[in-house]
């Protein structure tokens, strides 16, 4: 069951579609969501120059601090009258980017809900770097939500994209309170590889089979990529079956391969159409 959301503030612009997703599923659920608002000033460092004046540092600290702490009431005002409870966190992020302040606060919840990547550049990346840190070092699963995207949450109808490897099946157990409710699960492989060290046999049957056992209404497709990328593929393939959801293993590759050569998890990030549960 999902209990405890956590949605970081990071821009305005993805704050309606992110926090709508985190209120939709803890209604469903009775789950409590935090909203994490970060005091974003990091520790001076010395240069050529000699170290940053205090008289400086501390105005540029007051000042952040009362960016985030009106932006933290606007917030509470916004969600005093949520169905579900909902609290505002203001946290400092001296030593630490915020990034790995959120990753920290991810540890004690069940889910975090972050904005798939913007087009803007420097948002962009904070973006990337909060998805990046969380999903790689809290241990905990994310669900990116597209931007002016209506997310039907809790999902009626989710598609499991499977292959073989950690971060898939870790992607499955922590999507379960999903697939469970669901009313049709798709598990996609695409170009499946059959073989003892790959698919086995019958790629799917194996995952389908444990997660029929769960009590999850399972369907399997193996569907061949046609000379697109994977994820290209599984986007088509939830498109067709109008899935509410994607569940997927997210950086099965190193960062560096993943950003000289991109890889499915950057992709999905991108461009997907639907809400998308990343696991590590």
């Amino acid at each position: 069951m999902i209990k405890d959301i956590l949605v970081p503030w990071i821009n305005t612009d993805s704050e309606r579609d992110v926090a709508r997703a985190a209120l939709s599923l803890a209604a469903a659920s009775g789950a409590h969501v935090a909203m994490l608002v970060t005091v974003d000033v990091p520790a001076p460092m010395p240069s050529d120059w000699g170290a940053m004046a205090y008289d400086i540092y501390a105005k540029l600290h007051a000042e952040a601090h009362k960016r985030a702490n009106q932006r933290a009431e606007a917030l509470r005002q916004r969600f005093a009258n949520a169905e579900v409870p909902v609290e505002v966190r203001v946290t400092e992020a001296l030593s630490v980017f915020p990034q790995n302040t959120a990753t920290m606060h991810a540890r004690y919840a069940d889910l975090t809900v972050l904005p798939a990547m913007p087009r803007n550049g420097a948002e962009s990346m904070l973006v990337h770097d909060h998805f990046h840190d969380i999903l790689r070092q809290s241990g905990r699963p994310v669900l990116v939500v597209p931007a002016d995207t209506p997310a039907r949450l809790p999902p009626k109808r989710v598609v499991v994209a499977w292959k073989p490897t950690a971060q898939a099946a870790r992607a499955i157990a922590d999507a379960m309170p999903f697939l469970r409710a669901a009313d049709a699960v798709d598990v996609v492989v695409i170009d499946p590889k059959i073989g003892e060290s790959a698919h086995g046999g019958e790629p799917g049957a194996s995952i389908a089979t444990h997660l029929a056992r769960h009590g999850v209404k399972v369907e399997i497709t193996a569907r061949p990529s046609m000379n697109f990328s994977a994820a290209y593929a599984l986007l088509d393939f939830a498109r067709e079956v109008g899935a509410d959801m994607l569940v997927a293993g997210g950086y099965g590759h190193s960062r560096l391969r993943e950003a000289v050569l991109g890889g499915t998890t950057r992709e999905l990030l991108h461009t997907a159409h639907l809400p998308v549960l990343f696991a590590h």
